[in-house]
């Protein structure tokens, strides 16, 4: 069980952030660029890894610290410390992992696209949510971005689970529900499509979560994602303020 953790989270957050690592070799390494260091850790195995901005530094510090949902590992808040003048925050949340099979949520409360050709045609007639800029959403209803499913309502996609990120074998599930259909069971239905494409050669699907978003958390619950731990990563101030949230 143990090593099944240990292999997930590297999947994980190779999935999100682009891991590089090599076992006896160096520290283990993220490529994003927005992310100076990255914690991941769960009941039984924990993951450190510094980015491109901290490549001067040969690991971060170790620890004996308990793992508990929602405590900031202790090596990430004495890094951010250190780093004085820098503006940097913390942040984290949980990840889980898609269950096979995954629960079915029950009958969709309204017509579901998913990303097939007959999909992809009739997206490009829908309105685009103001959330998405015309190149984003181009590329996501082409499906250059990966796999996605999307409630419509009166010509308008108001719940869509999509690939925000993805690795060789592996995917990672985003959500977005536009606020006045919320808690009508829409987000649980599209992810379930969302997950049904998805998996078609993959390990692994995905989803994480900032600590604050309770909706994407209670979709996690309501479809019985299995929690894998805990995310935590340091922030530019500056990549905070250009980064949209996409609520649940």
């Amino acid at each position: 069980m143990i090593h099944d953790e240990e292999r997930l989270l590297a999947l994980e957050v190779d999935a999100v952030h682009g891991l590089e690592r090599s076992p006896g070799g160096p520290p283990a390494r993220v490529r994003n660029r927005s992310v100076p260091a990255l914690w991941a850790w769960s009941p039984r195995a924990r993951l450190a890894a510094l980015g491109p901005a901290l490549a001067h530094l040969d690991a971060l510090d170790d620890t004996d610290q308990p793992y508990a949902p929602g405590l900031r590992p202790d090596p990430l808040v004495r890094l951010a410390a250190s780093l004085g003048d820098r503006a940097v925050s913390l942040e984290g949340g949980p990840c889980f992992v898609f269950p096979t099979p995954l629960p079915d949520p029950g009958p969709a409360p309204l017509p579901v696209l998913v990303s097939s050709d007959e999909g992809r045609a009739a997206a490009r007639e829908l309105i685009r949510p103001g959330n998405w800029q015309p190149g984003e959403w181009a590329e996501l209803i082409g499906g250059g971005a990966g796999a996605w499913a999307m409630a419509v309502h009166d010509g308008q996609p108001v719940s869509i689970c999509h690939t925000p990120a993805a690795g060789a074998t592996t995917a990672e599930a985003g959500i977005w529900t536009r606020a006045d259909f919320r808690g009508r069971g829409l987000a649980p239905a599209v992810v379930a499509a969302w997950s049904r494409r998805a998996r078609h050669g993959k390990e692994a699907l995905f989803h994480s979560a900032t600590a604050d978003n309770h909706a994407s958390r209670s979709v996690a619950r309501r479809l019985r994602l299995t929690p894998l731990g805990w995310l935590w990563r340091l922030r530019e101030a500056a990549d905070r303020e250009g980064t949209a949230q996409v609520p649940g």
